[in-house]
């Protein structure tokens, strides 16, 4: 599913940074059909986020930049490297 591969790579872009998903502090979830999609997106997600439990919105939008997307995601995260 896309979600997981959203979360992986936001994973990658994390340790790239020299932090975790345990960093994260908030998540935006953009679907394009909430009714039908948000069970299967909240099942992927908390695969990766139910122990560190975020801030999270999830929102339905008209259409994403690739036609082929069904879920966009931003996350935030608080890196403290010394």
């Amino acid at each position: 599913m896309q979600t997981v591969k959203i979360i992986e790579n936001i994973e990658y872009a994390l340790l790239k940074a020299r932090a975790t998903l345990n960093d994260v502090i908030r998540t935006r979830i953009y679907v394009l059909n909430i009714d039908d999609d948000w069970r299967k997106v909240g099942k992927a997600y908390s695969k990766f986020f139910a122990c560190i439990k975020p801030a999270t919105t999830m929102m339905q939008v008209n259409r994403l930049i690739d036609p082929k997307m069904l879920v966009e995601m931003e996350a935030d995260a608080i890196i403290m490297n010394t």
